[in-house]
């Protein structure tokens, strides 16, 4: 499930911009931008100031996508396998088995390689 904002349509749709709405705010137009196409999310008081400034809801602002993920490991063995695994765990009950998936993903793209230079 992904989520993203609206901001840029709903504010063409009140006659105004996207870079109006930023400056109004004090906001960076790269951040509204980065919200609309779901790379960033957007805290609950910055759409709420931007529907007050709107004159609109929240749930005017927020569009919901299902299914638009991708898969989350190169190998199409370690994506079934964790498939299958949350499919056999009914909802509720102990879900451990996301940490070790996470540190599988660390392992297979490298994350926990990476050295922070001393400063």
């Amino acid at each position: 499930m992904t989520l993203r904002t609206r901001i840029t349509q709903a504010a063409r749709e009140r006659g105004t911009t996207a870079a109006e709405v930023a400056r109004r705010l004090h906001l960076y137009r790269s951040n509204l931008s980065a919200m609309d196409a779901g790379r960033r999310l957007a805290s609950l008081r910055t759409l709420a100031r931007v529907a007050q400034l709107l004159d609109c809801g929240l749930g005017d602002l927020l569009e919901v996508g299902w299914g638009t993920e991708g898969p989350i490991f190169r190998r199409r063995e370690l994506n079934l396998r964790l498939q299958e695994r949350d499919l056999g765990i009914p909802d509720g009950s102990e879900r451990g088995w996301v940490h070790a998936a996470l540190l599988a993903w660390q392992r297979h793209y490298g994350a926990g390689r990476r050295k922070v230079a001393p400063r």
